[in-house]
């Protein structure tokens, strides 16, 4: 990643580009190019070729952060076969380094949780369905684990550092769609119990619009202190 930023840093000073220059065109932030040049963050694998296109560079040069030896009297053939060691770059990025190259702990935690509540949620319908037949209400069993799983990602993902770190990276804030997918499932996942058990559909659908209205409140609330710090 260092090489990366370093030779991203030597071309843009190269063409004479300033970092939000470089930023307003592959609409990111300044911070974000920032972040890249000092080899804090990685752009997206779908910024890569507009970056190599601004520059005059290819893929694999960009990855490897330096310019490839160029032979003059090149052939057409081995121009293509370049771009075929470039699409496999590319393809490399996307799978590894774009992914953190290695699935952290936390991550095969969040993973092996999830997995673990839903399999338990379909495990616990089956079971109750087929020893006391009472298969209405307890199906609210199925949707109320899957979304407890999206509850538990969430929760682990603001805890990670490198999320939040990416997410901050291209300009986004870490803390709005965590805040917002919480108060959403929960709601949701109120509002099916107290449906499927209570049979209290009406008035309970309130819930639903109260989660949505708390989102957008909690989402003008983050823009008017972003705007504000800028």
């Amino acid at each position: 990643m260092e090489n990366f930023g370093e030779f991203l840093y030597a071309l843009r000073k190269d063409k004479g580009m300033t970092q939000a220059e470089l930023a307003q065109l592959l609409g990111v932030t300044n911070k974000a190019v920032s972040k890249w040049e000092t080899g804090e963050a990685m752009p997206e694998t779908s910024l890569l070729i507009p970056i190599a296109r601004i520059f005059g560079v290819s893929v694999d040069e960009l990855l490897d952060g330096k310019r490839a030896e160029r032979l003059d009297g090149v052939e057409d053939g081995a121009e293509r076969d370049t771009e075929k060691v470039s699409d496999m770059k590319i393809k490399d990025y996307l799978f590894k380094r774009g992914k953190d190259e290695v699935q952290t702990f936390a991550e095969k935690i969040q993973g092996a949780v999830c997995a673990t509540i839903a399999f338990g949620g379909i495990v616990s319908f089956l079971l109750v369905g087929i020893i006391t037949g009472i298969w209405h209400p307890y199906w609210v069993i199925l949707p109320v684990s899957t979304m407890s799983c999206g509850i538990v990602g969430i929760i682990l993902d603001l805890c990670n550092a490198k999320k939040r770190k990416d997410k901050i990276a291209r300009g986004e804030n870490p803390f709005t769609g965590c805040v917002c997918g919480l108060v959403m499932l929960s709601c949701i996942i109120v509002y099916l119990l107290l449906g499927a058990i209570l049979n209290l559909w009406h008035p309970m659908w309130i819930l639903l619009v109260v989660g949505a209205f708390a989102c957008w409140v909690i989402s003008m609330i983050v823009e008017i202190i972003v705007h504000k710090n800028k």
